[in-house]
Protein backbone atom coordinates (compact mmCIF):
# COMPACT_ATOMS: atom_id res chain seq x y z
CA UNK A 1 0.00 0.00 0.00
CA UNK A 2 2.80 2.36 0.94
CA UNK A 3 4.50 1.53 -2.43
CA UNK A 4 1.13 2.26 -4.23
CA UNK A 5 1.05 5.98 -2.55
CA UNK A 6 4.35 6.54 -3.72
CA UNK A 7 3.50 5.79 -7.24
CA UNK A 8 0.77 7.90 -6.66
CA UNK A 9 2.13 10.71 -5.16
CA UNK A 10 4.76 10.92 -8.03
CA UNK A 11 2.24 10.26 -10.89
CA UNK A 12 0.67 13.31 -9.30
CA UNK A 13 3.17 15.54 -9.39
CA UNK A 14 4.57 14.52 -12.47
CA UNK A 15 1.15 15.34 -14.27
CA UNK A 16 1.31 18.77 -12.39
CA UNK A 17 4.55 19.51 -13.85
CA UNK A 18 3.33 18.81 -17.63
CA UNK A 19 0.36 20.67 -16.80
CA UNK A 20 2.51 23.60 -15.43
CA UNK A 21 4.82 23.54 -18.02
CA UNK A 22 1.97 23.37 -20.91
CA UNK A 23 0.04 26.48 -19.42
CA UNK A 24 3.90 28.16 -19.22
CA UNK A 25 4.78 27.88 -22.68
CA UNK A 26 1.03 28.95 -23.86
CA UNK A 27 1.46 31.95 -21.81
CA UNK A 28 4.73 32.24 -23.51
CA UNK A 29 3.60 31.49 -26.71
CA UNK A 30 0.52 34.87 -26.30
CA UNK A 31 3.55 37.10 -24.82
CA UNK A 32 5.77 36.72 -27.53
CA UNK A 33 2.90 36.54 -30.20
CA UNK A 34 1.88 39.89 -28.93
CA UNK A 35 5.05 41.82 -28.27
CA UNK A 36 7.25 39.95 -31.65
CA UNK A 37 4.20 40.20 -33.96
CA UNK A 38 6.41 40.63 -37.63
CA UNK A 39 9.42 38.33 -36.53
CA UNK A 40 10.34 35.45 -38.89
CA UNK A 41 10.39 32.51 -38.07
CA UNK A 42 14.42 31.12 -38.03
CA UNK A 43 15.37 27.27 -38.77
CA UNK A 44 18.74 26.59 -40.12
CA UNK A 45 17.23 23.15 -41.86
CA UNK A 46 16.69 23.44 -45.55
CA UNK A 47 14.60 20.75 -45.54
CA UNK A 48 13.01 19.64 -42.15
CA UNK A 49 11.48 23.42 -42.13
CA UNK A 50 10.97 24.69 -45.63
CA UNK A 51 9.66 21.97 -47.15
CA UNK A 52 6.40 19.32 -46.25
CA UNK A 53 6.00 15.66 -46.70
CA UNK A 54 4.56 14.32 -49.98
CA UNK A 55 3.64 11.19 -50.94
CA UNK A 56 5.48 10.62 -54.27
CA UNK A 57 8.53 13.30 -53.86
CA UNK A 58 9.41 11.78 -50.62
CA UNK A 59 9.47 15.60 -49.01
CA UNK A 60 8.29 18.72 -51.47
CA UNK A 61 9.04 22.32 -51.16
CA UNK A 62 6.89 24.44 -48.72
CA UNK A 63 4.37 27.17 -50.46
CA UNK A 64 4.12 30.45 -49.42
CA UNK A 65 6.81 31.26 -46.63
CA UNK A 66 8.94 33.67 -45.49
CA UNK A 67 11.71 33.06 -43.10
CA UNK A 68 15.08 33.29 -42.24
CA UNK A 69 17.95 30.46 -42.90
CA UNK A 70 20.39 30.86 -40.26
CA UNK A 71 23.49 28.60 -39.57
CA UNK A 72 27.29 28.55 -38.92
CA UNK A 73 27.33 32.19 -38.67
CA UNK A 74 25.54 32.60 -41.59
CA UNK A 75 22.25 34.46 -41.83
CA UNK A 76 19.90 34.88 -45.54
CA UNK A 77 15.94 35.88 -45.62
CA UNK A 78 14.30 32.61 -47.27
CA UNK A 79 10.80 33.52 -49.44
CA UNK A 80 9.76 30.99 -51.21
CA UNK A 81 6.45 31.91 -53.41
CA UNK A 82 2.80 29.56 -54.18
CA UNK A 83 5.03 27.30 -55.92
CA UNK A 84 7.19 26.64 -53.52
CA UNK A 85 10.10 28.06 -55.30
CA UNK A 86 12.57 30.46 -54.36
CA UNK A 87 11.43 33.54 -56.39
CA UNK A 88 8.80 36.49 -56.57
CA UNK A 89 5.29 36.35 -55.97
CA UNK A 90 4.45 37.60 -59.62
CA UNK A 91 5.92 34.01 -61.16
CA UNK A 92 3.64 32.96 -63.68
CA UNK A 93 3.52 29.66 -65.74
CA UNK A 94 4.15 31.44 -69.01
CA UNK A 95 7.35 32.81 -69.86
CA UNK A 96 7.52 36.54 -70.15
CA UNK A 97 7.52 37.79 -73.24
CA UNK A 98 10.74 38.06 -75.46
CA UNK A 99 12.49 36.62 -72.41
CA UNK A 100 14.26 33.35 -72.42
CA UNK A 101 13.63 31.43 -69.44
CA UNK A 102 15.25 28.58 -68.38
CA UNK A 103 14.72 26.16 -65.11
CA UNK A 104 17.31 24.84 -63.05
CA UNK A 105 16.52 21.79 -60.59
CA UNK A 106 19.51 20.69 -58.09
CA UNK A 107 19.76 20.35 -54.44
CA UNK A 108 20.58 22.57 -51.94
CA UNK A 109 23.71 24.08 -54.26
CA UNK A 110 20.57 25.21 -56.20
CA UNK A 111 18.53 26.05 -53.78
CA UNK A 112 20.48 28.84 -51.77
CA UNK A 113 21.88 26.76 -48.50
CA UNK A 114 22.76 29.74 -46.11
CA UNK A 115 22.47 32.36 -48.88
CA UNK A 116 20.16 35.20 -49.22
CA UNK A 117 17.46 35.89 -51.52
CA UNK A 118 18.73 38.45 -52.83
CA UNK A 119 21.89 36.80 -53.59
CA UNK A 120 21.59 33.05 -55.30
CA UNK A 121 22.05 32.73 -59.37
CA UNK A 122 18.51 33.12 -60.08
CA UNK A 123 18.23 36.92 -58.85
CA UNK A 124 18.20 39.02 -61.81
CA UNK A 125 20.71 41.20 -59.91
CA UNK A 126 23.29 38.38 -59.39
CA UNK A 127 22.77 36.99 -63.74
CA UNK A 128 22.99 40.31 -64.71
CA UNK A 129 20.78 39.04 -67.86
CA UNK A 130 17.44 39.31 -69.45
CA UNK A 131 16.49 36.12 -68.92
CA UNK A 132 14.24 34.56 -66.78
CA UNK A 133 16.08 31.84 -64.28
CA UNK A 134 13.64 30.12 -62.30
CA UNK A 135 15.18 28.10 -59.37
CA UNK A 136 13.44 24.48 -59.17
CA UNK A 137 16.19 23.44 -56.20
CA UNK A 138 14.68 21.60 -52.92
CA UNK A 139 17.84 20.89 -50.42
CA UNK A 140 18.46 17.01 -50.11
CA UNK A 141 16.75 15.51 -53.91
CA UNK A 142 18.74 13.45 -55.93
CA UNK A 143 18.73 13.39 -59.61
CA UNK A 144 15.48 10.67 -59.26
CA UNK A 145 13.40 13.12 -57.28
CA UNK A 146 14.23 16.32 -59.13
CA UNK A 147 13.29 14.12 -62.58
CA UNK A 148 10.10 13.34 -60.36
CA UNK A 149 9.42 17.16 -59.45
CA UNK A 150 10.03 17.98 -63.14
CA UNK A 151 6.92 15.69 -63.99
CA UNK A 152 4.83 17.09 -61.47
CA UNK A 153 5.11 20.51 -61.33
CA UNK A 154 8.57 21.56 -63.38
CA UNK A 155 6.13 20.73 -67.20
CA UNK A 156 3.30 23.25 -65.73
CA UNK A 157 5.75 26.33 -66.92
CA UNK A 158 6.81 27.03 -70.53
CA UNK A 159 10.42 27.07 -70.30
CA UNK A 160 13.25 27.39 -73.46
CA UNK A 161 15.84 25.13 -71.60
CA UNK A 162 15.96 22.92 -68.41
CA UNK A 163 19.23 22.39 -66.53
CA UNK A 164 19.97 19.57 -63.88
CA UNK A 165 22.62 20.53 -61.74
CA UNK A 166 24.37 17.45 -60.51
CA UNK A 167 26.53 17.10 -57.28
CA UNK A 168 28.78 14.34 -58.12
CA UNK A 169 29.96 13.77 -54.41
CA UNK A 170 26.21 12.53 -53.11
CA UNK A 171 23.49 12.63 -55.82
CA UNK A 172 25.13 9.15 -57.22
CA UNK A 173 24.27 7.15 -53.51
CA UNK A 174 21.18 9.59 -53.17
CA UNK A 175 19.70 7.57 -56.40
CA UNK A 176 20.62 4.63 -54.75
CA UNK A 177 18.89 5.27 -51.59
CA UNK A 178 15.42 4.76 -50.56
CA UNK A 179 15.76 6.92 -47.60
CA UNK A 180 18.44 9.87 -46.99
CA UNK A 181 18.73 12.10 -44.56
CA UNK A 182 16.40 9.74 -42.02
CA UNK A 183 13.62 10.63 -44.69
CA UNK A 184 12.45 7.77 -47.34
CA UNK A 185 11.95 8.92 -50.78
CA UNK A 186 10.94 7.56 -54.24
CA UNK A 187 13.90 5.82 -56.22
CA UNK A 188 14.33 4.10 -59.75
CA UNK A 189 15.95 0.53 -60.16
CA UNK A 190 17.05 -0.80 -63.85
CA UNK A 191 15.68 -3.25 -64.85
CA UNK A 192 16.49 -5.30 -68.19
CA UNK A 193 18.12 -1.30 -69.14
CA UNK A 194 14.02 0.12 -68.18
CA UNK A 195 13.76 2.20 -65.25
CA UNK A 196 11.08 0.75 -62.30
CA UNK A 197 10.13 3.28 -60.21
CA UNK A 198 9.54 2.28 -56.31
CA UNK A 199 7.39 4.60 -54.42
CA UNK A 200 5.13 2.60 -52.37
CA UNK A 201 6.79 2.93 -48.97
CA UNK A 202 6.93 6.56 -48.94
CA UNK A 203 4.97 7.50 -46.20
CA UNK A 204 5.32 10.44 -42.99
CA UNK A 205 5.93 9.83 -39.51
CA UNK A 206 3.24 11.12 -36.46
CA UNK A 207 6.55 12.65 -35.00
CA UNK A 208 7.87 14.21 -37.68
CA UNK A 209 4.50 15.59 -38.42
CA UNK A 210 3.88 17.20 -34.88
CA UNK A 211 7.54 18.38 -35.43
CA UNK A 212 6.68 20.29 -38.19
CA UNK A 213 3.60 21.98 -36.95
CA UNK A 214 5.24 23.18 -33.99
CA UNK A 215 8.60 24.54 -36.07
CA UNK A 216 6.08 26.64 -38.14
CA UNK A 217 3.29 27.69 -35.98
CA UNK A 218 4.89 28.51 -32.35
CA UNK A 219 7.12 31.13 -31.66
CA UNK A 220 8.28 29.37 -28.32
CA UNK A 221 9.46 26.42 -30.13
CA UNK A 222 11.32 28.34 -32.51
CA UNK A 223 12.94 30.67 -30.26
CA UNK A 224 13.91 27.73 -28.15
CA UNK A 225 14.89 25.18 -31.69
CA UNK A 226 17.27 29.17 -32.54
CA UNK A 227 18.98 29.19 -28.52
CA UNK A 228 19.79 25.89 -28.76
CA UNK A 229 21.63 25.97 -32.49
CA UNK A 230 23.39 28.98 -31.66
CA UNK A 231 24.60 27.32 -28.84
CA UNK A 232 25.54 24.19 -30.60
CA UNK A 233 27.17 26.76 -33.03
CA UNK A 234 29.50 28.13 -30.19
CA UNK A 235 30.54 24.93 -28.78
CA UNK A 236 31.76 23.63 -32.05
CA UNK A 237 33.40 27.03 -32.99
CA UNK A 238 35.49 26.34 -29.32
CA UNK A 239 36.34 22.59 -29.76
CA UNK A 240 36.87 22.86 -33.67
CA UNK A 241 38.20 26.02 -34.22
CA UNK A 242 37.14 26.33 -37.80
CA UNK A 243 33.54 25.39 -38.54
CA UNK A 244 34.09 25.52 -41.94
CA UNK A 245 36.57 22.99 -42.31
CA UNK A 246 35.80 20.78 -45.33
CA UNK A 247 34.20 17.32 -43.45
CA UNK A 248 34.54 14.80 -46.48
CA UNK A 249 37.57 13.20 -48.40
CA UNK A 250 39.73 14.47 -51.34
CA UNK A 251 39.35 11.99 -54.10
CA UNK A 252 41.08 10.16 -57.20
CA UNK A 253 40.02 7.72 -59.95
CA UNK A 254 40.70 4.76 -58.21
CA UNK A 255 38.16 5.26 -55.68
CA UNK A 256 35.71 4.44 -57.62
CA UNK A 257 33.55 1.15 -56.83
CA UNK A 258 31.31 -0.90 -58.29
CA UNK A 259 28.50 0.50 -56.59
CA UNK A 260 29.73 4.19 -57.49
CA UNK A 261 29.65 2.74 -61.22
CA UNK A 262 26.19 1.21 -61.17
CA UNK A 263 24.69 4.66 -59.68
CA UNK A 264 26.42 6.25 -62.62
CA UNK A 265 24.77 4.10 -64.70
CA UNK A 266 21.62 4.68 -62.95
CA UNK A 267 22.03 8.40 -62.88
CA UNK A 268 22.64 8.52 -66.58
CA UNK A 269 19.38 7.03 -67.29
CA UNK A 270 17.30 8.94 -64.99
CA UNK A 271 19.06 12.05 -67.03
CA UNK A 272 18.11 10.48 -70.42
CA UNK A 273 14.69 10.59 -69.19
CA UNK A 274 14.84 13.77 -68.03
CA UNK A 275 15.50 14.83 -71.41
CA UNK A 276 12.93 13.18 -73.26
CA UNK A 277 10.46 14.96 -70.18
CA UNK A 278 12.03 18.62 -71.62
CA UNK A 279 11.63 17.63 -75.04
CA UNK A 280 8.36 16.68 -74.68
CA UNK A 281 7.97 20.30 -73.57
CA UNK A 282 10.00 21.66 -76.77
CA UNK A 283 12.74 22.69 -73.84
CA UNK A 284 16.20 21.92 -74.70
CA UNK A 285 18.43 20.22 -71.89
CA UNK A 286 21.80 19.30 -70.69
CA UNK A 287 23.53 18.57 -67.17
CA UNK A 288 25.77 20.99 -65.40
CA UNK A 289 28.37 19.44 -62.51
CA UNK A 290 28.20 21.11 -58.75
CA UNK A 291 32.56 21.53 -58.75
CA UNK A 292 33.49 19.68 -55.50
CA UNK A 293 34.44 21.80 -52.65
CA UNK A 294 36.87 19.65 -50.97
CA UNK A 295 39.28 19.25 -54.42
CA UNK A 296 38.28 23.41 -55.03
CA UNK A 297 39.75 23.69 -51.48
CA UNK A 298 42.80 21.93 -51.82
CA UNK A 299 43.30 23.38 -55.33
CA UNK A 300 43.09 19.67 -56.90
CA UNK A 301 43.14 20.39 -60.98
CA UNK A 302 40.28 17.49 -61.22
CA UNK A 303 36.70 17.57 -60.09
CA UNK A 304 35.39 14.45 -58.21
CA UNK A 305 36.26 11.25 -60.34
CA UNK A 306 32.68 10.31 -60.81
CA UNK A 307 32.58 13.06 -63.07
CA UNK A 308 34.31 11.86 -66.13
CA UNK A 309 32.47 8.34 -65.87
CA UNK A 310 29.10 10.48 -65.67
CA UNK A 311 30.12 12.48 -68.39
CA UNK A 312 31.16 9.68 -70.46
CA UNK A 313 27.66 7.99 -70.04
CA UNK A 314 26.05 11.20 -71.19
CA UNK A 315 27.91 11.86 -74.29
CA UNK A 316 26.84 8.05 -75.55
CA UNK A 317 23.52 9.06 -74.34
CA UNK A 318 23.17 11.79 -76.12
CA UNK A 319 22.90 14.48 -73.10
CA UNK A 320 24.94 17.58 -73.37
CA UNK A 321 26.55 19.06 -69.88
CA UNK A 322 28.70 21.72 -68.61
CA UNK A 323 31.90 21.29 -66.51
CA UNK A 324 32.19 24.90 -64.18
CA UNK A 325 35.09 23.64 -62.71
CA UNK A 326 38.50 24.94 -63.99
CA UNK A 327 36.70 28.41 -63.37
CA UNK A 328 36.01 28.07 -60.00
CA UNK A 329 39.17 26.62 -59.32
CA UNK A 330 40.84 29.80 -60.43
CA UNK A 331 38.74 31.71 -58.56
CA UNK A 332 40.25 30.25 -55.64
CA UNK A 333 42.92 30.19 -56.65
CA UNK A 334 43.55 33.84 -57.05
CA UNK A 335 41.68 33.94 -53.68
CA UNK A 336 38.53 34.61 -53.93
CA UNK A 337 36.19 32.04 -51.71
CA UNK A 338 33.33 30.57 -54.39
CA UNK A 339 32.10 28.60 -51.01
CA UNK A 340 30.74 29.59 -47.79
CA UNK A 341 31.39 27.80 -44.44
CA UNK A 342 28.80 25.27 -45.50
CA UNK A 343 30.15 24.10 -48.17
CA UNK A 344 27.80 25.58 -50.24
CA UNK A 345 27.97 28.64 -52.75
CA UNK A 346 28.51 32.02 -51.16
CA UNK A 347 27.93 34.85 -52.91
CA UNK A 348 30.48 34.60 -55.08
CA UNK A 349 29.89 31.24 -56.17
CA UNK A 350 26.25 32.06 -56.95
CA UNK A 351 26.90 34.79 -59.66
CA UNK A 352 29.49 32.31 -61.01
CA UNK A 353 27.66 29.41 -61.02
CA UNK A 354 25.11 31.90 -63.13
CA UNK A 355 27.69 32.21 -65.96
CA UNK A 356 27.57 28.77 -66.79
CA UNK A 357 23.61 29.42 -67.33
CA UNK A 358 24.14 31.74 -70.18
CA UNK A 359 25.10 32.26 -73.38
CA UNK A 360 28.62 33.25 -72.29
CA UNK A 361 31.79 32.52 -73.77
CA UNK A 362 33.29 30.68 -70.21
CA UNK A 363 29.79 28.43 -70.69
CA UNK A 364 30.10 27.62 -74.19
CA UNK A 365 33.81 26.71 -73.34
CA UNK A 366 32.74 24.27 -70.79
CA UNK A 367 30.47 22.29 -73.30
CA UNK A 368 30.94 19.07 -73.03
CA UNK A 369 34.47 19.41 -71.63
CA UNK A 370 35.22 15.95 -71.07
CA UNK A 371 35.04 14.42 -74.28
CA UNK A 372 37.55 16.84 -75.82
CA UNK A 373 40.30 15.78 -73.56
Amino acid sequence: MKLKAILKTILFRFVAVCIGLLFAGLLAEVALRLSMQSRLGRSDRGREFFCRFDRQLGWAPLENITAVHKLKGLSGLVHQNQYGLRGPDDMQLNKLPGKKRILVFGDSYVWGFGADQTMIFSAPEVHGTNEEILNFGVSGYGTDQEYLFYQLRGTNFVADEVVVALTPYNDIANNLASKQYSYLKPYFTLESGQLVLHNNHVRNSRFRKIKSGLSHHSRVWNLMSEFIRSASDSVEMLLKHNTAKARYARYRPKAVSDRDREGVDLTVAILKKFQEAAAAQKANFYVIFIPYVVHIKKHVPYNHPLVPLIAAGLTRAGVSYREPYLEFLKAAVAGGHPFNKTNHFSPEGHALFAKFLTDTDTAQASVDYYSRQ
